[in-house]
């Protein structure tokens, strides 16, 4: 006979680091930026997970920062441990690339905190709930900060014991889901998860989540996915965040997944359309077009954050091109880059400028002189065809080692690097300063002409 069981499962933390992009200017406006930290995020958690009296708290991984981060991470990983220890819930987790000197340091000095496959093994623990088995958690911790092979092919090799009664088997992993032979982060397949015959999949690693579509329960669900990073650390990382409740109904019962969006601090992209306005009525329209943001998240039935983080892309056409891009240039728009939306403080971190020439480039592109050149590559760049994949190798040939130089080494690093000589990355960079050298060249000639 197994019984019901409820787990809060916790992706990647990094206690001991703050979240990047966050302006110094909210603390006038009553948000405190410590309020908007891991740390925080991890408390409300943990808030959560007594409040529902849920039988376990899993990590999946990168639960600190760093090794260096550790002494910074220990407090409050420490505090909220017991917390949930005295509260009788189970804390277990697995360690990742980032904490797999650090994590396992912690676990030994933390009495209660529970790591699984300490040095590259898998282990299981049984979860019990008032003495009768509820779920039994199979997990695999980094051994080394970069693992190439597929941990999941070792566990299709050489499972460990099933468990005596017939319990849902979840596993907890940190990987690169998908990785090829080229990632150093634990690559595995979907193919090998499926073939394990668990009955959930529990991924850390890769911060944003991937399970949204899979939160629903029935008989034969086994839902596999990233959890996604607890708060959103930077402002590449947008849309809900926190832990996930697991609900398990017995062997056969299935699994029900829901999303707590607990994040003090939410990031969000948002398009401000111009077509047709002046650089005033842009201005008017970033608070206006926040503000139906923020209502819009409130519909949704979500806890609003304390704090929202948006990066804007001014869209569409007008006359006041020039302007507008030079007051994005010169930053004008920091001044007006905080203000209250309800409960909720909210930032812009970035405003984009992915606005079209409101000249014809068609038209401009006719001509022969340098104008009409560098109009002819932009409509180029507009396609993705044989002929732009060539003029955008000729731009990785020059932008590559640059690109690559060891000066650039931390960011290639950085937890949320992309290639920024990939196809897309060079196709934005190009068209944005080409359109810019673009307006001035033909605002040159406009000034000629009228002289």
């Amino acid at each position: 006979m197994t019984g019901k069981a409820q787990i809060l499962a916790i992706g990647d933390v990094h206690l001991g680091t703050a979240c990047s992009g966050i302006p110094d200017e909210i603390s006038s406006w009553g948000t405190d930026s410590a309020r908007l930290t891991p740390a925080a995020a991890l408390q409300a958690a943990v808030d959560f997970a007594i409040a529902r009296q849920v039988d376990a708290i899993l990590f999946a991984g990168d639960v600190v920062e760093s090794t260096n981060a550790r002494f910074e991470a220990m407090s409050s990983l420490k505090k909220n441990v017991r917390r949930l220890l005295d509260a009788g819930i189970k804390v277990i987790g697995v360690a990742g690339n980032h904490d797999v000197e650090a994590l396992p340091r912690l676990a030994k000095l933390i009495d209660g905190f529970k790591l699984l496959g300490e040095g590259g093994c898998w282990e299981p623990i049984m979860l019990s709930r008032n003495g009768t088995p509820v779920a039994q958690i199979v997990g695999w911790s980094f051994g080394e900060k970069k693992v190439v092979h597929s941990p999941v092919a070792q566990l299709i090799s050489a499972p460990p014991p099933s468990p005596p009664q017939a319990v849902p088997r979840i596993g907890l992993l940190h990987c690169d889901l998908g990785g090829g032979i080229s990632s150093e982060y634990a690559p595995i397949k979907q193919s090998e998860l499926d073939d394990t015959g668990f009955d959930a999949w529990l991924l850390g690693h890769i911060h944003k989540p991937s399970l949204e579509k899979l939160a629903r329960s029935g008989g034969g669900f086994r839902p596999s996915g990233y959890l996604g990073s607890l708060v959103g650390l930077d402002p590449s990382e947008t849309g809900p965040h926190g832990p996930w409740l697991l609900s398990t109904y017995g062997k056969e019962g299935g699994i029900n997944l829901e999303h707590i969006p607990l994040a003090p601090l939410r990031w969000e992209r948002l398009d401000v359309p111009i077509d047709g306005i002046g650089l005033e009525d842009v201005r008017d329209q970033l608070p206006a077009k926040a503000q139906e943001l923020v209502r819009a998240l409130a519909q949704d039935g979500l806890s609003p954050p304390q704090a929202l983080g948006l990066r804007v892309r001014l869209v569409g056409s007008s006359g006041a091109y020039d302007d507008i891009r030079k007051w994005i240039n010169a930053g004008k728009w920091k001044s007006d880059a905080v203000t209250r939306i309800d409960d909720t403080v909210v930032f812009f971190n970035r405003i984009d400028d992915a606005m079209d020439l409101h000249w014809d480039l068609e038209k401009i592109a006719k001509g022969n002189d340098p104008a009409a050149l560098l109009a002819r590559r932009l409509l180029l760049l507009q396609h993705d065809n044989e002929q732009s994949r060539e003029f955008l190798d000729q731009a990785r040939q020059r932008l590559g080692p640059i690109a690559k130089h060891n000066d650039w080494k931390p960011t290639q690093e950085h937890r949320s690097a992309i290639d920024p000589v990939s196809n897309d990355a060079l196709r934005d960079v190009l068209m944005r300063s080409g359109k810019a050298a673009l307006a001035e060249m033909l605002a040159s000639r406009d000034a000629k002409a009228a002289s």
